[in-house]
C-alpha cells in the first residue's frame, strides 16, 4: 500500500492529477447509483427545501444560446439535472463519502496532512446526449473562482459510469498546475480555448466506473459534452489543505469538517456529526 501511495504522489505532483481505478466498492457504487437516480428521477419528490439545489440542461442552454444553436435545445433536454448541489443533505450514502477511507487515505497521502478539510460535494449526471460540458467544453483552471486563504485544494471526482471521450471526459493539460498562486488566480484562467494549447499537452482521463480522478484546482482541465446514448455521473468533493481557510460568505453543508483530523476538537466534532462511523 505504501508503495502504490508513493506512486500516486508522485504522479500527482509531476502531472497535476492522478487516477485511482476502483477506489470505490461495488456496495458502496451501487448505493450512490441508487440514491442519484432517485433524485433524478424523481424530480417532482424533492422536498421543497432541497429543489433550489437542483440545475437543470434546460436553465443552462437558455443562459448559453450562444454555445448550443443547432446542437442541442431547452426543449430537447427535458428534466435533465445538470447539477445537484449540497449533496450530502440528499441522502446518508452521499454524506457518508465525507469518510470514506479509501478516499481519505489518497487524500491524506496527496495533502501530506491528515489536517485538511472538506469544503462541499455535488453531483453532475450528465445525461445521455443532452449532458453539457463546463464552458462549452473550453479548458479552464478552478482557482480564479475559488475564495480560500491559499490555492492548495484538491477536486476528487468519483466516477459513477465509464470516464471516456465518448461521453464528455474530463481532460487535463498534463504539468499546468506547476505555477504561482498569484498567476493560478488571474482572470485570464476562467477561459482558455483549446486551439490555444498544444494537442501534445492534452490527456483525456479514461477510466471505468468505481475510478476516482484526483486533481490540483490549478491545472488546467476541460470537462466535454455528454453526446452518447449513456449518462456520466459524477459525484464531485472539494476539499482544502491544512490551514486554508474561506474568504467567502458563502458555506456548504458540513464544510470545514477534518475527517481525518488528530486535533482533539475536530475529533470531537466528526464523532458528534456522524457518530454512526467515527
Amino acid at each position: 500500500m505504501e508503495n502504490e501511495f508513493d506512486a500516486l504522489k508522485k504522479d500527482f505532483d509531476e502531472n497535476g492529477f492522478v487516477i485511482v481505478q476502483n477506489l470505490l466498492d461495488t456496495a458502496t457504487l451501487e448505493n450512490l447509483r441508487v440514491g442519484l437516480e432517485k433524485i433524478t428521477n424523481n424530480i417532482n419528490s424533492v422536498s421543497p427545501n432541497l429543489a433550489g439545489k437542483l440545475f437543470f440542461e434546460r436553465e443552462h442552454i437558455k443562459n448559453n444560446p450562444q454555445y448550443y444553436q443547432g446542437v442541442v435545445t431547452a426543449e430537447e433536454c427535458g428534466d435533465s439535472v445538470r447539477q445537484i448541489e449540497d449533496l450530502p443533505l440528499f441522502d446518508s450514502a452521499f454524506a457518508d463519502l465525507i469518510y470514506y477511507p479509501r478516499l481519505l487515505d489518497v487524500l491524506e497521502n496527496l495533502f501530506e496532512s491528515p489536517e485538511f478539510s472538506f469544503t462541499m460535494m455535488l453531483a453532475r449526471p450528465k445525461a445521455a446526449r443532452v449532458g453539457n460540458g463546463i464552458g462549452n467544453g473550453n479548458f479552464h483552471r478552478d482557482t480564479p473562482f475559488e475564495e480560500f486563504t491559499e490555492a492548495n485544494t484538491i477536486v476528487s471526482i468519483l466516477c459513477l459510469d465509464e470516464m471516456a471521450g465518448e461521453n464528455g471526459g474530463t481532460q487535463f493539460v498534463r504539468g499546468s498546475h506547476k505555477i504561482s498562486d498569484e498567476e493560478a488566480r488571474r482572470e485570464t484562467w476562467r477561459d482558455v480555448e483549446t486551439a490555444k494549447l498544444s494537442p501534445a499537452e492534452i490527456v483525456m482521463a479514461r477510466c471505468p466506473a468505481g475510478s476516482a480522478i484526483f486533481f490540483d484546482t490549478k491545472v488546467l482541465h476541460a470537462a466535454g459534452h455528454n453526446r452518447s446514448p449513456y449518462p456520466r455521473r459524477t459525484i464531485q468533493i472539494e476539499w482544502v489543505g491544512a490551514d486554508v481557510l474561506p474568504t467567502s460568505p458563502v458555506r456548504y453543508a458540513f464544510q470545514g469538517l477534518k475527517p481525518r483530523s488528530q486535533q482533539p476538537a475536530f475529533a470531537r466534532q466528526n464523532k458528534l456529526a456522524f457518530p454512526h462511523i467515527s
